[in-house]
């Protein structure tokens, strides 16, 4: 059964980050159908699959310690699929400016999919056999091309920030900040899960507050972040009228061919 100490640490500010995920999921949700922009849906679908996340995070602290991995086996799909919509995104966006190396950023986030799948089909055979992890080259290769795409997103969206003003300078600006905060977020997330794993070893997973050890608190701060972030993302969305915002002229400003490509 769970305990005070779960609920406290766990529960609450897991509730508390998948809340404020969904409202920021509402409010591009709502933006995208006052003007219809394609570019707000692929927002809005970021932040529904990290809601899917915390949601997955936050049954798993209920559960009997047996089954406690399975729902962050199920997150771990969904956290790929997201990376998979964020390359998508970003092709999108950049069309006539992706570089060669960039068109196979779709099948390297596919591929990541694919070995979570496994991973939360097979766990005894894809994850606790780590004797040949094909499995960790996958995610390695993966996020190190999350973590280009994005570097790669903000250089190219402040290459063109002060041809903007007003409220699409303010979207602008928001994007490169999250993008920012969420490359920092998902270097800490990788590093923490990864040392968590070769430290404690996948067999001994548990969300027991009293079985903690430093390595568990060091990766529990990620929540802490993330909600941290979500709340900037979602007060600042406030701030802005989307309705005073051209899309489309931003996108076509930031594809063009005639662009420097620092």
């Amino acid at each position: 059964m769970v305990g005070f100490l779960e609920i406290a640490i766990l529960a609450v500010p897991l509730f508390l980050t998948t809340s404020l995920s969904f409202l920021n999921f509402l409010v591009f949700l709502r933006n995208y159908k006052q003007i219809e922009e394609t570019t707000l849906l692929h927002i809005a679908v970021t932040f529904l699959f990290s809601t899917l996340i915390f949601t997955f995070l936050f049954i798993a602290v209920f559960l009997p310690p047996s089954i406690q991995l399975q729902p962050f086996l199920l997150a771990n799909i969904i956290v790929w699929l997201l990376f998979l919509e964020i390359g998508y995104s970003y092709l999108s966006a950049f069309l006539n400016r992706s570089k060669e190396i960039e068109r196979y950023l779709l099948p390297i986030f596919g591929a990541a999919v694919g070995s979570a799948i496994l991973i939360a089909i097979k766990p005894d055979l894809y994850l606790f056999d780590i004797t040949l992890n094909v499995e960790l080259l996958v995610y390695i290769t993966a996020f190190i091309s999350l973590l280009y795409t994005v570097i790669r997103a903000i250089i190219r969206v402040n290459l063109v920030l002060d041809q903007f003003e007003g409220e699409e300078m303010k979207l602008l600006e928001l994007s490169q900040l999250v993008l920012f905060l969420g490359a920092c977020c998902m270097v800490y997330t990788f590093f923490t899960c990864f040392g968590w794993l070769v430290i404690k070893g996948i067999s001994n997973f548990s969300l027991e507050i009293g079985t903690w050890e430093i390595i568990d608190w060091i990766t529990y701060l990620n929540m802490p972040m993330y909600a941290a972030i979500l709340l900037g993302a979602l007060l600042r969305s406030f701030r802005i009228d989307f309705e005073k915002i051209d899309v489309p002229t931003i996108l076509n400003v930031l594809d063009s061919p005639s662009e420097s490509t620092k």
